[in-house]
């Protein structure tokens, strides 16, 4: 299948009351396992890809690997710039054929976000794809990008609505809530009537960031509160990672490189597998692929 749009897609997942899973790739075998995994279990998915990635790997690069997985499955696969604050970047990523793309201007005074935000969602109109959008500063190491947990800033709820009547047409809207990038130090303070006072006037999905840590119960009631794509970052990482160790020390006279990127594909699978269940989208495949059509 075609790479899809993200905000029919997220959208008929709101309506839905299930989330979809988005997973930050890392490399080819990564993006595999995040595909295949959605393919296993016939759900949407869309695979994130961090500025420092696409400038590692290349913009092209990334948008053919994803593009050509997309095209061997029958599940509707999104390909999506994370957390952007440099408008050449996305420019860039819009001409090499990403289907979404995220402006990241939460770190800027309300006016200002509200103004930068406005020339990307011009562009991405134009180009008939998605954004997404923030407000409020999400905890955590992002990137490049550090806010402590206790440093971190709740969305103002006037703000919230005055951006979202802005542009109206965002592909989902990522409001700070209490949760962090990373894993969590102590228990997340979720702002959960802050996020069901939003969701009853604004008609965007919303984006979880931070999901990394949360227990079963958290994602269901942030779901449930209009939640509908789901961040998974640090957790996929970890699982690259440590797939390759754990290989490593099972077998330290190992020199053949196959089994271990192996080992990483299936470590980072499962991971996609356990979310995707987690986030109720299993077998949402063809319900996400009519609401992208429309």
């Amino acid at each position: 299948m075609p790479l899809v749009p993200m905000g029919p897609m997220l959208k008929t997942a709101q309506l839905g009351r299930y989330g979809v899973a988005a997973f930050n790739m890392i490399d080819y075998n990564s993006a595999r396992s995040i595909v295949e995994g959605a393919a296993d279990l016939d759900a949407p998915i869309i695979v994130q890809v961090s500025v420092k990635t696409v400038k590692h790997w290349g913009y092209k690069p990334i948008a053919n690997w994803v593009r050509m997985l997309a095209e061997d499955v029958a599940v509707p696969v999104a390909l999506h710039l994370d957390h952007c604050s440099d408008v050449e970047v996305i420019k860039r990523c819009i001409d090499a054929g990403w289907t979404a793309v995220m402006f990241d201007g939460s770190s800027l005074p309300f006016e200002e976000n509200v103004a930068k935000s406005r020339v990307v969602y011009e562009l991405t109109q134009a180009a008939g794809i998605g954004l997404e959008a923030e407000i409020g500063a999400i905890g955590g190491v992002e990137d490049d990008k550090f806010v402590a947990e206790d440093a971190a800033i709740l969305a103002n709820f006037d703000e919230c609505i005055a951006f979202c009547r802005e542009m109206p047409k965002l592909a989902v809207f990522a409001p700070a809530i209490g949760t962090a990038h990373g894993f969590y130090k102590g228990e997340p303070k979720i702002a959960y009537e802050l996020l069901e006072r939003i969701t009853a006037q604004v008609d965007i999905p919303i984006a979880l960031h931070g999901g990394t840590g949360l227990t079963e119960q958290q994602f269901h009631r942030c779901i449930a509160g209009g939640c509908a794509k789901v961040n998974i970052s640090t957790m996929h990482k970890h699982r690259f990672i440590e797939g390759f160790v754990k290989l490593r020390q099972e077998k330290p006279k190992l020199e053949e490189p196959l089994p271990f990127i192996t080992s990483q594909y299936e470590a980072m699978k499962g991971d996609v597998l356990d979310m995707i269940r987690t986030f109720g989208s299993a077998g949402k495949a063809g319900v996400t692929a009519q609401g992208a059509a429309a």
